[in-house]
């Protein structure tokens, strides 16, 4: 930025000049980022706006997003090293042309002028206007480099090489400050009893990304967002509630005992036949193509405890939530492939919410998906849950009780989990 100056100063530079309003945004860390508010003045007919007359799509870019890195990485045949580069104040780097800046000067609150002659935040073309001279320094990077590819999201930037290339960061960072590329260092965070809105917003954002390796464990960020729409005052220290210190131990100890050689799950899901229903009147059944299990209910009693209104539809919803558990013992024993997405069908509207969010108002159903959870993420699974009509569902007869239809070499049989024995018990013949 240049500047201030008197308007008449700029009128003998510009014999037309536009000015907009500076506002100011916050950023992840909690400092102050400038902006220039080129969308001015908001909804007043008669004055076209600076971004009006800017065209995005003649500014437009391509970022790699997660689904491009994961596809690139399962289709690897061999080992590979990958380094992570981060452009510092990445917008400010990058200069606009000349005949811009008329349309660019921004009015203080004493009538003076300054000119910001690098990308504006406030512009709409800004994403587009980095992109390109962003896609020209990766050109750049991969000619002049022993590197297989380069992935790109905004400023930042992961390398990936092979084992056998010998080329360092610190030759790549030395070359890019050559060019005129100010490279960024990132700060951590240090853990304490209390936090501000922006340290668990950067907490939030990085456990969204491990979700998508883990995407079991999304359910369990719940929390946090309901935490961050509870804040007021954002600049305060708020304690961690209970709710989220569960949820964030559950995420501590996965990450802490998952293997990192795990396969990135296919995000599309697979079709296998899976199909669970249950009645209060004989138990639970279960299919997977043709192996099929039946169970029955062994204590309504047991199965009704701790209920909010002591509800039918209560009580199946607890035993969908087993059928769903005990389909996933009947898959791992039939050998599911690892990183898939198996899709799950059911007849219960609240059996596929719950399989969705993971999450319940009932405690009951609560404490089984976090058991479900730990045996996808060991075997390294996911499930999609899919309606089907009552009519249609395939496993309705298995839950009352009938067999008729089924073969019983196609019968699969499981050891009952010791926490479920008092409440239900294979049917064997």
């Amino acid at each position: 930025m240049f500047g201030p100056f008197s308007p008449e100063e700029v009128l003998r530079h510009f014999p037309f000049f536009r000015t907009s309003p500076l506002g100011a945004v916050i950023n992840s860390d909690g400092s102050l980022r400038p902006i220039n508010d080129l969308s001015f003045p908001h909804g007043c007919q008669g004055i076209p706006l600076v971004n009006s007359f800017v065209d995005s799509e003649d500014f437009s870019t391509t970022w790699d997003d997660f689904n491009v890195v994961a596809k690139f990485i399962q289709e690897l045949k061999e080992p590979v090293l990958l380094a992570i580069f981060d452009w510092e104040k990445a917008y400010r780097q990058i200069p606009t042309a000349p005949d811009q800046w008329p349309f660019l000067m921004t009015r203080t609150f004493d009538n003076q002028m300054i000119l910001d002659t690098r990308i504006s935040f406030g512009g709409v073309a800004g994403c587009g206007s980095f992109g390109q001279p962003a896609n020209a320094w990766k050109q750049l990077m991969l000619k002049e480099f022993d590197v297989m590819t380069i992935f790109r999201w905004v400023d930042d930037n992961m390398f990936v090489k092979s084992t056998q290339s010998n080329v360092q960061m610190e030759d790549i960072v030395k070359r890019a400050t050559e060019l005129g590329v100010k490279t960024n260092k990132e700060n951590f965070l240090e853990l304490g009893a209390t936090f501000r809105y922006s340290e668990v917003k950067i907490l939030v954002g990085r456990l969204n990304h491990v979700s998508y390796v883990l995407p079991q464990l999304r359910c369990y960020l719940c929390s946090l967002y309901k935490w961050m729409m509870e804040w007021i005052d954002r600049w305060s220290y708020r304690p961690v509630p209970d709710d989220v210190n569960e949820d964030l131990h559950e995420w501590l100890y996965t990450l802490g005992n998952f293997k990192s050689t795990r396969l990135i799950a296919n995000p599309d899901p697979t079709e296998i036949g899976w199909v669970g229903d249950a009645s209060t009147s004989f138990g639970i059944g279960v299919l997977i193509g043709r192996k099929w299990a039946q169970f029955r209910l062994h204590s309504i009693e047991k199965l009704g405890r701790g209920l909010v209104e002591n509800s039918e539809e209560e009580r199946i919803a607890r035993l969908e939530t087993i059928a769903v558990r005990l389909g996933l013992m009947m898959l791992i024993k039939i050998s599911a492939k690892k990183s898939k997405n198996f899709i799950v069908w059911t007849d219960n509207s609240t059996t596929e919410s719950v399989i969705t969010k993971r999450k319940s108002g009932d405690r009951f159903v609560n404490a089984e998906w976090k058991i479900i959870q730990k045996m996808l993420i060991e075997h390294q699974i996911n499930l999609v849950a899919k309606r089907v009509v009552s009519a249609e569902n395939r496993a309705d007869a298995l839950s009352r009780g009938i067999r008729e239809g089924h073969r019983t070499i196609d019968q699969i049989y499981i050891t009952v989990p010791r926490d479920l024995e008092e409440l239900i018990i294979q049917v064997d013949h």
